[in-house]
């Protein structure tokens, strides 16, 4: 480096490590000495050579120390990203792909959202993980494209309108925010050391959830911790890049772009201001499934289980599909509503995987749209559940068995 950039480079450094050693990772704190360090370099250290500084010789013996830092590296990313928000000028950054520090300038009007950035980073999780690691997002866009569309005063039965008469205009100006349903993702050690694989409880969906996990099984204290990471399933974040396109293909020119965002990223403003799409598996509403639920003949029983209230049957649904069987049966649902705050909220869901992407796919057949609105009798606001059968080596079908206007 020229000298002047090397001494902002080490006075930037030197202030960050101040806040950093406010913290309580004395790994994070290493691990941001180590890539300082060796960012002199022209080769940045390979993963084996970080876990051997931060763990020592053992982690050789270990099969997953990839795993491990690359999750401590993506949490001194965040931490790093969390601490430039908002403020302008040089700032310091892990480069997508390396292991080293470096101090890049960012204007004004290049400096991006915080949720912009937190997708990013999350792009950046390894996906050797093999779960899909990408909160932050899924979507139900189609639903806004259909209520961008112009329709007729008496459409026919059948036809595209269908869909936006059942996604009736609310009288606020339509400002949707795609939400993703997602659940607190667990690092698992044997030793308090290294991470031995990252894990998915469905019964933990939260950090609320997982200290109750942690009070009910205190063994469990040392061996499970939260890396702040969370986990969407695959298949929605494909279902979310699919409509997405929809959706940017009828947006004006001048129109914002539409955001998608990890229900662990809802905030209390953004359920205020924003009309809520969310897409994902029902046990992944979070903060959204007493609202969802508000009013409703349905209840979550269990995180593969709907039951209905009033009629008492209850639809268990296959969410972790078994390929040894020929069929199996999953759940959908799809409901549009209005929020507590006045906003519109929208669940294109599912017990699991397959249901939710057939709830999806429900969107682009005019004619199941049309059989539905009958059913509903037109109503501006209603609730549905569908069964989906899923055929190995063939594609799903879904049937309606029960739909119900909401207030």
């Amino acid at each position: 480096m020229p000298d002047d950039i090397q001494a902002a480079f080490e006075a930037e450094t030197a202030r960050f490590r101040e806040v950093l050693a406010k913290g309580r990772s004395t790994n994070q704190l290493a691990l941001f000495d180590l890539l300082v360090e060796r960012s002199r370099d022209q080769r940045s250290p390979k993963e084996v050579e970080i876990a051997v500084a931060l763990f020592g010789n053992d982690a050789t013996l270990g099969s997953n120390t990839d795993s491990g830092v690359r999750v401590y590296v993506h949490r001194l990313r965040k931490r790093i990203d969390d601490h430039y928000q908002g403020k302008d000028g040089p700032r310091l950054t892990i480069p997508k792909g390396e292991y080293r520090i470096v101090l890049e300038e960012v204007e004004p009007t290049e400096r991006r959202s915080a949720l912009s950035r937190g997708l990013a980073g999350l792009s950046r999780i390894n996906p050797a993980l093999g779960i899909g690691l990408f909160v932050i997002a899924c979507a139900t866009a189609v639903l806004i494209g259909w209520n961008l569309l112009s329709t007729s005063p008496t459409p026919a039965s059948g036809q595209p309108d269908d869909r936006q008469a059942l996604l009736a205009a609310s009288s606020e100006p339509f400002k949707p925010l795609i939400v993703v349903g997602d659940s607190l993702l667990l690092a698992e050690t044997q030793d308090q050391r290294s991470v031995r694989r990252m894990i998915l409880n469905p019964a933990i969906r939260s950090r609320d959830d997982f200290g109750a996990y942690l009070r009910a099984n205190p063994d469990a204290f040392y061996q499970l911790y939260d890396f702040d990471l969370n986990f969407a399933p695959i298949s929605a974040i494909e279902a979310a890049w699919e409509v997405q396109g929809k959706l940017d293909a009828l947006r004006a020119n001048d129109a914002p772009a539409i955001r998608m965002i990890g229900v662990s990223a809802l905030s209390a403003e953004l359920r205020e201001t924003q009309d809520i799409l969310f897409v994902g598996r029902l046990s992944q509403l979070g903060v959204l499934e007493p609202e969802v639920f508000s009013g409703s003949r349905f209840r979550l029983a269990a995180y593969d289980r709907l039951v209905d209230t009033a009629n008492g049957p209850s639809f268990q649904g296959q969410v972790y599909p078994d390929e040894r069987l020929a069929s199996q049966k999953d759940y959908g649902y799809l409901a549009v509503r209005t929020s507590a705050t006045g906003r519109r909220l929208v669940v294109l869901g599912g017990l699991g995987d397959k249901a939710t992407a057939a709830i999806v796919a429900l969107l682009n057949t005019p004619h199941e749209m049309a059989v539905l609105k009958r059913k509903v009798r037109g109503a501006r606001h209603f609730e549905a559940v569908y069964e989906v059968e899923i055929r190995r080596g063939g594609p799903a079908q879904r049937k309606l068995i029960a739909a119900y206007p909401l207030p």
